[in-house]
């Protein structure tokens, strides 16, 4: 077993486990939208965000940085603290505003996270983008102007159901999760990817 420290308290962890894991057996709390434990690791989201020394001196995303013998995580820094922040406010910038009136009100993670990592205001003053929404077949509904691109769906549905029926189109702000060439899913698991 090796040792690292999670916000100066010692935590033994398996070899292979990452940072993100290591915090957690300390009893922190990481914040995180992509990364899901039985899923291959995406680190699109960037909300996981540490501090770890040694290392270099940004924060570094914890579910894809493997955790190290000696290593100090920080996860309540206030350089941290800003990153999450800043991601966040990032993650919001064209996500509708109209929590009161959403199905998952009240039970939504970004929701959640929005109040506990978020800023109370934006920097940003542009429109926020109109996405059509995607046709994926009778099981899946769509509402793509509340997608933040986690691509939880799509690695779901191609390591688990291994049907890689949907993916992504496009790159940056343009990015799309779609169907190639707009055929419908039809993989009997498909209803599992609007979770």
């Amino acid at each position: 077993m090796a040792i690292a420290k999670v916000n100066g308290v010692e935590v033994e962890f398996e070899p292979g486990m990452t940072v993100l894991q290591v915090a957690e057996l300390a009893g922190e709390e990481i914040p995180r939208f992509c990364y899901h434990e039985r899923l291959s690791i995406a680190g699109n989201c960037r909300m996981c965000l540490v501090e770890v020394k040694p290392g270099p001196p940004k924060p570094q995303a914890s579910c894809a940085l493997p955790a190290a013998e000696g290593q100090e995580i920080f996860t309540k820094t206030p350089m941290v603290k800003k990153a999450r922040e800043g991601v966040m406010e990032f993650l919001l910038i064209n996500h509708p505003l109209d929590c009161p009136i959403c199905d998952q009100g009240g039970e939504c993670d970004l929701q959640d996270q929005a109040v506990g990592y978020g800023r109370d205001d934006s920097r940003y003053e542009e429109n926020k983008r109109a996405v059509e929404e995607k046709s994926m077949g009778p099981l899946i509904k769509t509402v793509m102007t509340r997608c933040i691109q986690c691509t939880r769906c799509v690695r779901f549905i191609t390591e688990v159901a291994g049907s890689p029926e949907i993916g992504l189109i496009s790159r940056g702000e343009d990015v799309e999760i779609t169907t190639y060439l707009g055929a419908a899913v039809t993989s009997e698991l498909s209803a599992n990817v609007i979770d």
